[in-house]
């Protein structure tokens, strides 16, 4: 045939000139693919005069060999009306929230990195979770009777932390309607939430959850699986059932209205927005200090690596510190009496994760299970299905662990610069009453890979370890004070938001829910240092059209009216806007 014709002939010797023409090619390749001294790029063109400048004139006193000697350009000096520390999730929604309520203020934002959203808020740095109670058995409490059985649990702070979730919903509907924020697909994602127990004590705590819960308003969408409900179970959570023992009881609730939130995406649409309507973002600029003066402003040091002198005085009527671990730091530098007797107890660790697309498509859920008993409340391990950066992978975890550094990029002096005599006692009695953290903390220090994968292997018996890495979590500086009410020394796990009598320095304390529920935290800012100022009661309109449950009555991320129909229709319009609706 044809074809054994055209093989027959492809096989023959080449000729000479054939031969010749294809080392000619091979040697062009080869020039083009390297240089030597002859090429022009390689040439020094004249003789070099100790500058890279075509042209280096010097003026006056500038560049000489001594120039680090002589006294520097005089600090820069700028007055503006807003102050923000940090560029996470809690500046960005409160310097958004503040340039669309005052278009005229003149806004800063300093971020020591070289990038907004890296800390705290990063995609790796936090849960990703949508926290609004539907799965974390943190948020309900247990109630005993009186021979030590389980008789039900509370809800108030589970339907807190759902309301609050519901105004983040709103705003983030707001600002995606107006063009401010991107297509929802980058950065939120429909995510069921699962609350799963094991075991015969968990499947009762399920139970009993799901009882207390499922009447209300805000949870009328949650199911429930029994442990005799096997065919269901492996529907909603494959990887949880698959090579189970047969004899373990699991029961689960599920509420289709969860979400994954990529929030250190979101932080930097946010933070893009912020700019697109006039707010100056200046990376890596560091805060070192901030005083009042005797105006009453603040004034706001900062230091960049830069060809003057890199100091600038920043002078301001309003600050906000949403620097993390570091705003205890910062408040204590300003002086204000209300951080007094504050300290941070900073925790890290890792996140096990798996990428392998078999497995993460097999489990697009977040699955939370209550700790040990008498874990500390932030023991709760989950595993979660997270889109990152537009990647789709597993995250289990955290595994704790111990560290000095109030951010994942601070320093190890951090909790010793923080620890002062007016916090030493509550440090000490918070930290007394916390022994069961700190031995957590230290059994997660020290376990091995094969003890990590069979914390894994509790929700995932299937788990195979070459699936999984292990990569640094963020730091949580989690809140330590004095008990309003006993006035021992007490950890707080949770946010906390401090500012001075006037109203004109606020700063962002503690860790989770934080990022869920940034936009709550920034109505309490604003509530709380405007809230008998003239502006905001101009204000209100506004952040009505933000958030149309928010009320100045009450406060902020309480609704104060919860029926099934505002709260369907929460769902419904969010879900669409969002593209979050229940699948």
């Amino acid at each position: 045939s044809s074809d054994l014709v055209e093989l027959a002939s492809s096989c023959q010797p080449q000729s000479s000139e054939s031969v010749a023409a294809m080392a000619a090619e091979g040697k062009k390749l080869e020039k083009r693919l390297s240089a030597c001294m002859d090429d022009s790029i390689n040439q020094l063109d004249g003789k070099f005069k100790g500058s890279s400048m075509r042209v280096a004139t010097k003026k006056g006193s500038e560049a000489g060999c001594f120039s680090c000697l002589m006294s520097g350009p005089a600090p820069k000096e700028r007055e503006v009306d807003v102050v923000l520390i940090g560029a996470g999730v809690m500046s960005a929604t409160v310097g958004l929230m503040l340039k669309e309520l005052e278009p005229s203020w003149k806004m800063i934002m300093f971020e020591r990195l070289g990038a907004p959203g890296e800390e705290s808020s990063n995609g790796f740095n936090n849960a990703g979770t949508g926290h609004a109670g539907f799965m974390e058995p943190n948020y309900t409490k247990e109630v005993k009777n009186p021979d030590g059985s389980l008789k039900t649990v509370t809800t108030e702070k589970v339907e807190h932390v759902c309301e609050q979730f519901l105004s983040s919903r709103q705003y983030w509907q707001y600002l995606t309607r107006k063009g401010l924020l991107p297509d929802p697909d980058t950065w939120i994602h429909q995510t069921n939430h699962i609350a799963l127990g094991v075991g015969k004590d968990q499947v009762e705590f399920i139970k009993k959850r799901y009882e207390a819960m499922k009447d209300h308003p805000l949870f009328t969408s949650m199911e429930i699986c029994l442990p005799e409900e096997k065919a269901k179970a492996q529907q909603w959570a494959p990887l949880i059932t698959g090579g189970r023992d047969p004899n373990e009881p699991i029961c689960m609730t599920k509420v289709p209205h969860g979400t994954d939130v990529d929030y250190g995406t979101l932080t930097k649409a946010k933070i893009d927005a912020f700019q697109k309507l006039g707010g100056d973002l200046r990376l890596c600029t560091e805060v070192k200090d901030v005083k009042k003066d005797k105006d009453g402003k603040w004034m706001v040091t900062t230091k960049v690596n830069g060809a003057g002198s890199g100091w600038a005085y920043n002078r301001a009527k309003f600050v906000f510190v949403g620097a993390g671990g570091w705003a205890l730091l910062l408040l204590q530098k300003a002086g204000i009496p209300q951080v007094n007797g504050y300290m941070a107890l900073p925790v890290t660790g890792d996140w096990a994760v798996c990428q392998n697309p078999e497995v993460v498509k097999q489990h697009r859920v977040k699955v939370y299970a209550p700790g040990a008993p008498g874990a500390p409340p932030m023991s709760m391990p989950h595993l979660d299905y997270r889109t990152i950066g537009g990647k789709e992978m597993l995250l289990f975890g955290p595994f704790g662990s111990i560290t000095l550094k109030f951010l994942r990029y601070g320093n190890v002096t951090d909790a010793l610069k923080a620890l002062k005599p007016h916090n030493v006692g509550s440090t000490i009695g918070a930290l007394s009453r916390n022994l069961s953290l700190a031995v957590m903390l230290m059994k997660d220090v020290f376990k091995s890979g094969a003890g990590k994968l069979h914390d894994i292997r509790h929700y995932y018996p299937q788990a195979d370890p070459d699936d999984w890495i292990f990569i640094p979590a963020g730091v949580r500086a989690q809140i330590i004070k004095k008990d309003p009410k006993t006035g021992k020394g007490m950890l707080q796990f949770g946010t906390e938001v401090v500012a001075n009598d006037e109203g004109t320095i606020v700063g962002l304390l503690g860790a989770s829910p934080g990022a869920s529920t940034a936009v709550s935290i920034a109505l309490d800012v604003l509530e709380k240092c405007f809230g008998n100022k003239p502006e905001f009661k101009k204000w209100a309109p506004k952040i009505k059209e933000m958030i149309p449950t928010w009320s100045p009555d009450g406060p902020a991320g309480d609704m104060k009216k919860v029926t099934p129909q505002i709260v369907n229709d929460i769902y419904t319009s969010t879900g669409a806007a969002l593209k979050i609706s229940p699948k």
